[in-house]
């Protein structure tokens, strides 16, 4: 039975003189007339119909309220039900010791004014809610990290199963909220049945004789909520209210969970070694972990806390997002449905995770890369034409050219003014260029003074081209140049656009996230050009496999792609200069998670030990330990360097068998046109030995 919207009263009174009391309770029902947060006429109206009205509080009345000892409980003459109740009420909040307190009750309350004078009476801040179907008002308390809030609930037994129900539902469990529970039946069994892991419960159940038998709730070894008896709570008339307690109500989730006592833990994971590597090899074919520096930390964890876990592998083998429709994937949705306790994996902490999860403090940081294939070599076909510029070849081919003409000019002009013969044909000299420019020196030895210093001056420049030529070629064959490599996004960008590259991330990880949700910048760019089709993988080994395929760039964590890419050779592989979004990896665990602290307290032990670093290093030693003297590149000189050169000796065969052919064909057509027969040049042949000179007779 619901009453209309949640109605708060805050109540404020001071305990001091008859006069002074009533004016301040007629200023604090003037101060409920309107405003955000405040109490409506109308509303208490409604409430004092069925309860005993808190504005016709009498003076008398204060003064009923007395401080027993230290305590602050209430002591009443009168024995009666309510004053029994306000008492029980007052000794379990002061025992469990809460700064906040919040009262929802329904009509199965007798009188609330009891309990409520007498928290105040504490300096206790309390409010006082009507049952209603909606637990709004509890979402907003969570909120309010850092100050403990007990919320009491004096409800029916149906009343009290709905709100536990709607905590669960809204996932309202938090370390600063407990829950007071009084049960007029012993139901209580019923009650904790129906919360979990993470709601801080104490339960009173009345007995026959007018006490209350007290329970806290705690997780067994086998993972159920269930309640262990804390004390009882007596009353009598005349000697007023005592507690007994054989353990606190309430004990701190620091003491509470130092010590998990054998737990077994669901841990949600997906393959994705070398942070946690998951097997089905042996047993029952069940998964069950294998290596990695998350597998490490867990196992750390759990020695030290004691307890174990076992793996539950998100069926769409992501990290987790949250979709349009509200649906939680992967890892994160395992988390956020309970169906595991925590989840731990390279999970990097976002705002948008923590609002289905509770992270713990980052125990690894570690930047974002760009991962590509290696630079492939440029063409090396005419690699020995590399060492100089197309304009140097062009000056050094036409000095080549033109230094015949000048060898022929010079030597005739010389022989003329001599009046002598002139001795070599235009076609020796410019052989003879070419010869010393190969360094290969002349034939003969000119006797002209000017012919010899031109030649002096042409192999000195032959000399410093050869020099400089045969210099850079050994350099450029023994450091071969590559493709631009991608260094940076902007690199990745300009790639995209001129060579045809892609980027590739890891489906449902923060990568996706962060550039997915840009509006602007650099992320959105790449976002813009970014297809789905096939830019999405699965994991770290699929992102590197993707990378050798074709023109893939793989934004991805550094370690995970380092011992990836070294796994299959790091030589194939280039990895960005410049790092970006660095990632903070957490524990991910059930929001409201009552041991997310503990689990803080340890990562930072861990931490600031060295093991992380450690473990990562052990990882990454698998597979750099395996590769040898793989991967190293050979220098020896191959078809590949020297391609250009029997290019040229082919081209020079060419080109001499079509001379050739060319010769031929003019023979013949002269041969064909003569009018007479072509006579033996027997000069030459009597030279070459093939014609005899006739003896004398």
């Amino acid at each position: 039975m619901g009453v209309g919207p949640v109605t708060v009263l805050v109540f404020s009174f001071i305990l001091t003189v008859h006069g002074e009391a009533e004016a301040r309770a007629s200023r604090a029902g003037e101060a409920g007339t309107g405003g955000e947060g405040r109490v409506s006429r109308d509303n208490t109206k409604a409430i004092n119909q069925s309860h005993t009205g808190l504005d016709s509080l009498a003076p008398s009345l204060l003064y009923r309220w007395a401080i027993k000892g230290s305590e602050g409980q209430y002591k009443g003459p009168g024995g009666g039900e309510g004053d029994r109740l306000g008492t029980l009420l007052d000794s379990l909040v002061a025992t469990s010791g809460g700064t906040q307190v919040v009262l929802l009750y329904d009509l199965s309350l007798p009188d609330v004014v009891a309990a409520v004078g007498s928290w105040y009476r504490r300096w206790v801040a309390v409010s006082v809610f009507h049952f209603s179907t909606s637990l709004e008002w509890v979402a907003e308390a969570v909120i309010l990290h850092g100050r403990v809030m007990e919320v009491v609930v004096v409800c029916t037994t149906s009343h009290t199963l709905h709100i536990l129900s709607q905590v669960v539902a809204g996932s309202l469990e938090s370390p600063w909220l407990r829950w007071l529970v009084v049960l007029q039946n012993d139901t209580a069994a019923r009650v904790v049945q129906v919360v979990r892991e993470g709601t801080q419960m104490a339960v009173a159940v009345r007995q026959d004789d007018g006490g209350y038998l007290l329970h806290s709730s705690y997780v067994a070894q086998d993972n159920a909520m269930t309640l262990r008896k804390a004390g009882h709570w007596t009353w009598d008339a005349r000697e007023g209210a005592r507690t007994n307690l054989v353990s606190p109500l309430h004990l701190p989730l620091p003491t509470l969970y130092s010590d998990f006592g054998g737990r077994r833990l669901r841990a949600a994971v997906v393959n994705n070694w070398p942070f946690f590597g998951v097997t089905t090899e042996g047993g029952d074919g069940s998964p069950r972990q294998d290596a990695g520096i998350d597998v490490s930390l867990l196992n750390t964890l759990g020695q030290f806390l004691n307890f174990t876990y076992e793996v539950v592998v998100a069926g769409d083998g992501q990290w987790g997002a949250i979709l349009p429709n509200g649906t939680v994937t992967g890892m994160m949705g395992l988390v956020s449905r309970h169906q595991a306790h925590l989840a731990v994996n390279e999970i990097t902490i976002t705002a948008t995770r923590e609002t289905v999860v509770d992270f713990t403090r980052p125990y690894f940081m570690e930047p974002t890369v760009l991962v590509s294939k290696a630079p492939a070599e440029r063409n090396r076909a005419f690699a020995v034409l590399s060492p100089f510029t197309l304009p140097l070849w062009l000056l050094v081919v036409a000095a080549t050219a033109l230094m015949g003409p000048v060898f022929a000019g010079v030597s005739w002009g010389h022989a003329r003014l001599r009046g002598v013969e002139r001795r070599c044909s235009l076609l020796n000299f410019s052989f003879n260029v070419y010869r010393a420019l190969l360094n290969q020196g002349i034939r003969g030895v000119p006797h002209d003074w000017p012919l010899r210093i031109v030649i002096f001056s042409w192999f000195f420049f032959c000399f410093t081209v050869y020099a400089m030529y045969a210099g850079t070629l050994t350099a450029v064959l023994a450091r071969p140049a590559y493709e631009p490599p991608i260094n940076s996004l902007s690199d990745l960008l300009d790639a995209a656009h001129s060579r045809g590259f892609h980027p590739v991330v890891v489906l449902g990880t923060s990568n996706e996230y962060v550039l997915r949700e840009a509006t602007s910048g650099i992320y959105r760019s790449i976002w813009e050009m970014f297809d789905p089709s096939f830019g999405y993988v699965d994991s770290f080994r699929e992102g590197t496999e993707k990378v050798l395929a074709g023109r893939y760039v793989f934004l991805n964590a550094r370690l995970g792609s380092e011992i990836q890419a070294a796994a299959k050779g790091m030589h194939k592989f280039h990895f960005g200069r410049e790092t970006f979004y660095p990632q903070g990896y957490g524990i991910a665990c059930t929001s409201g998670s009552p041991f997310r602290m503990v689990f803080e307290k340890m990562l930072g032990r861990i931490a600031a030990a060295g093991l992380v670093q450690k473990w990562a290093k052990d990882e990454k030693a698998k597979v750099t330990s395996s590769q040898g003297e793989e991967g190293r590149r050979s220098v020896a000189i191959t078809l590949s360097h020297l391609q250009a050169a029997f290019f040229f000796l082919l081209l020079g065969y060419l080109l001499g068998g079509l001379a050739l052919l060319l010769e031929r064909l003019r023979h013949a057509r002269l041969l064909h046109g003569a009018s007479v027969p072509l006579k033996r040049d027997t000069t030459a042949c009597r030279r070459r030995g093939c014609i005899k000179k006739k003896s004398s007779q």
